[in-house]
């Protein structure tokens, strides 16, 4: 039984400076008469860990200095476009400008933009990477274990509330602008779904079927695991400050699909006896107070499923009606009833194991 965690250190944020995350539990039932063999290849990125496993059907014949040398490198090229704490990356470039003008990007970089203002759109806001000046306004940007914490006053959000927002960001031919120049963009919520793609594209490029891909708790897999079986996924029951892995929630088998997660319960403040958790309403520049717990969703790639979770814990109940109506897209979110206590609320198509 393999866990991993979907640590929040990320390269696109510092809210992530925490062992927090939303855990996934890869589920591998190896029997003693499997004649196939898993590879795994691990290693870092984005501030947090990848892990690759491959069903190799002939033992030996994966060169395994190699694969990882390539997914390094694929992962790298990301960084390079998306991160905010890679001075001369994309992203740090355009998010330095302070004019109207128009910005070339790459292909890669383009399509995740297009990707993140189709769901913002599609969520009425729920999803908007201009929110990170928000975020930072609340604190998650800072270390979560300090004392004299307090939440920002009406005023101050009222005020950064005016450099919030996807309709500020217009997007051209491979080519991008600032409709109000002191918008920035962070990619937190979508980059790694979209590494995770990267990856499994690799993979199915160097002609692998049986693989499964995870970066700090995302996944997409394909084909079958060595028992020959869908590769089955845990998800973790939202206790507040729980080790990962303790105790699940809920387990699927996924068929060639991308899972991604995300929660309240690892990145949060507690003020006056109140939770304030990191899910900000980028429309309000309030946390969330719909006691969503965790969402997970399940779509054809990572990059969606990742934009979706992270949405739907802003939505709420309103997210799964959205998600009914969307095709190869199923979710499944946990209200938190009671501190340790929970109800599934899930889309017509959601399977469990």
């Amino acid at each position: 039984m393999i866990s991993l965690v979907k640590q929040k250190n990320f390269l696109f944020i510092k809210k992530a400076q925490l062992w927090l995350g939303f855990f996934v539990l890869i589920i591998l039932f190896i029997g003693c008469k499997s004649q196939n063999q898993t590879i795994t290849i691990n290693g870092n990125t984005m501030g947090t860990t990848y892990s690759v496993k491959i069903i190799d059907k002939k033992p030996q014949h994966i060169d395994i200095n190699n694969v990882k040398s390539k997914i390094d490198s694929a992962l790298q090229a990301v960084n390079q476009q998306m991160s905010t704490y890679i001075p001369d990356s994309e992203i740090s470039r355009f998010n330095r400008l302070k004019n109207k003008g128009w910005f070339t990007i790459s292909n890669s970089f383009y399509d995740v933009i297009v990707t993140a203002q189709k769901i913002s759109r599609l969520t009425k806001g729920a999803f908007d990477i201009t929110v990170g000046p928000i975020m930072e306004l609340w604190g998650f940007s800072k270390d979560l274990t300090q004392n004299d914490w307090q939440p920002p006053t009406n005023q101050e959000i009222e005020k950064v509330l005016q450099f919030i927002g996807f309709n500020n960001i217009a997007v051209g031919k491979n080519s991008i602008k600032k409709v109000n120049p002191n918008i920035k963009i962070d990619l937190n919520a979508i980059a790694k779904g979209y590494g995770v793609d990267v990856v499994f594209e690799l993979l199915r490029d160097l002609g692998f079927t049986d693989i499964l891909v995870e970066i700090g708790g995302e996944v997409r897999c394909s084909g079958y695991n060595d028992e020959g079986n869908y590769w089955k996924i845990g998800i973790d029951k939202p206790i507040l400050d729980m080790m990962p892995g303790t105790e699940l929630q809920a387990v699927i088998s996924l068929d060639n699909k991308a899972l991604a997660t995300s929660g309240d319960y690892r990145n949060y403040f507690k003020f006056n006896g109140k939770l304030f958790s990191h899910t900000i309403d980028p429309v309000t520049g309030y946390p969330t107070q719909n006691h969503v717990a965790s969402a997970s969703v399940t779509a054809p790639n990572c990059m969606t499923a990742d934009a979706l979770a992270t949405a739907l814990m802003v939505m709420g109940k309103e997210g799964i009606t959205l998600v009914n109506s969307l095709e190869e897209v199923e979710a499944m979110i946990i209200i938190r009833t009671d501190e340790n206590e929970f109800n599934n609320v899930e889309s017509f198509g959601w399977v469990k194991n």
